[in-house]
């Protein structure tokens, strides 16, 4: 694919992290004609992207947009950029927070694109940032079906950009105007980012499930399930149910909980055949609904939610139970009526 030259404002962005998502994310920028400032704290991707046009820890086979570079420095990256992609780990976004809340003022915009929570207390990330940088006044949250590869090939793409300010979605939304990229705009920040934490909890099931050799029958009905506990949890936190049917929930949940490139599934799959957690994560890397079903468990139980499936993922990574007592347990739950 192509991009079409677009009639739209050339800005200089930045992103923080330089990882496969934020690399991605800054190409996509630079493609619909951006300039991009890319932070990251390793000093050899940084110097890679500035001589020689890649970021070869990442992606060693392509070369970058010549609109981008990279710096070490937050001063830097907000000074020159009044819109930031936080394109980090969830975990990591009060540490970076901490280094940059200090360069930024109501100038500035921010843009969430990690899936996950703030494990000391369940928050938000879009609440860690309010907190931590007050300054800032308007902040969307990027999310969807994405696997960073097939974004970097430039292979179609669609995100959910939620956002309260119109013009602020508007500004961002025209930024990421290329062939391969469609965004739908929207206004629930909190579902948002529910159905992007909790989808990871729901893949590491469905990978369990197919690791245990379960069949179609059962992760099929998992994830419907799955969905509904999701929309519970949504609606708790002040968000929408309906955000939960879009491209945040059941989208991103169809991509992730259904293919070996997802990180959780895999690890998922892992467990069910009988690897032990720690092992199953160190061959994996990063696997967000490891921390993220303990954290949403507890929450959960704060707000009386029946998260049934989230709960028995939760007992499954820690040892409370084996996976298969905890399908015995979701099997033999009382009867309910289903509520569409």
């Amino acid at each position: 694919m192509y991009c079409v030259e677009l009639n739209v404002t050339r800005e200089k962005w930045g992103v923080v992290g330089a990882g496969a998502w934020g690399t991605a994310l800054a190409s996509t920028l630079a493609h619909g004609g951006q300039d991009v400032l890319l932070w990251d704290r390793d000093p050899l991707v940084v110097d890679d992207i500035n001589r020689i046009g890649q970021n070869r820890k990442r992606y060693p086979d392509l070369r970058l947009h010549e609109s981008i570079r990279a710096t070490q420095r937050m001063e830097q990256l907000a000074k020159e950029c009044e819109l930031i992609v936080l394109a980090i780990p969830s975990e990591a976004n009060a540490a970076v927070a901490a280094l940059l809340a200090g360069h930024l003022g109501p100038q500035h915009g921010l843009i969430m694109t990690a899936k996950g929570l703030r494990e000391s207390d369940g928050a938000l990330l879009t609440e860690v940032w309010r907190e931590l940088a007050p300054d800032v006044k308007n902040m969307a949250v990027m999310t969807g079906p994405t696997f960073a590869r097939e974004l970097m090939e430039r292979r179609i793409t669609t995100f959910l950009l939620a956002a309260m300010d119109g013009d602020f979605r508007a500004r961002i939304a025209e930024s990421f105007m290329v062939d391969w990229v469609r965004i739908y705009e929207g206004t629930d920040i909190v579902g948002a980012q529910v159905g992007g934490a909790m989808k990871n909890i729901l893949a590491v099931a469905a990978g369990i499930l197919d690791g245990l050799d379960m069949g179609h029958n059962a992760r099929a009905a998992m994830l419907t399930r799955g969905l509904v506990e999701m929309a519970r949890f949504a609606k708790a936190l002040g968000g929408r149910e309906s955000t939960v049917w879009g491209l945040a929930g059941m989208g991103d949940l169809l991509l992730t909980a259904t293919s070996n490139l997802s990180r959780n599934y895999r690890f998922g799959q892992m467990v069910g055949r009988g690897m032990a957690v720690q092992e199953a994560k160190m061959k994996v890397g990063t696997v967000e609904g490891l921390l993220a079903a303990r954290i949403i468990t507890v929450q959960a139980q704060a707000h009386g939610l029946d998260l049934a499936i989230v709960s028995a993922v939760d007992g499954i990574l820690h040892g409370d139970v084996t996976p298969l007592q905890a399908i015995e347990y979701l099997m033999k739950r009382p009867r309910v009526v289903e509520v569409g």
